[in-house]
């Protein structure tokens, strides 16, 4: 069965290097540079997460949570003052607390 051109387009290449995917941001985890820390509520447990400015790319979203062994950190690409890094760094705690969560408390 042979794919429509466009149908080649719209699924990835998975042969493609994989430098600019999660693994390659997790590997600087603690290398990146410190930009501040958020507060969260995990259970009854206040814990404080580095946020740590993170290279711009076009395949990650602006604010991601992530989580190295024991390190963790929300990880920002670009303008801590902009409206679309605040919602994205908002869902990226969402994202800390689940996991916190399910390492904390269980």
């Amino acid at each position: 069965m042979e794919l429509n051109p466009t149908d080649k387009q719209e699924k990835p290449d998975l042969a493609k290097p994989l430098w600019a995917t999660h693994v390659r941001t997790m590997q600087n985890l603690s290398k990146s540079e410190l930009v501040g820390f958020v507060e969260l509520e995990v259970g009854s447990l206040a814990v404080q997460v580095p946020i740590r400015a993170a290279e711009a790319a076009m395949e990650l979203p602006l604010a991601s949570f992530e989580a190295e062994g024991d390190n963790c950190a929300i990880l920002v690409r670009g303008d801590t003052s902009s409206k679309a890094v605040e919602v994205a760094l908002r869902h990226a705690a969402q994202e800390a607390v689940r996991h916190l969560s399910k390492k904390l408390l269980n």
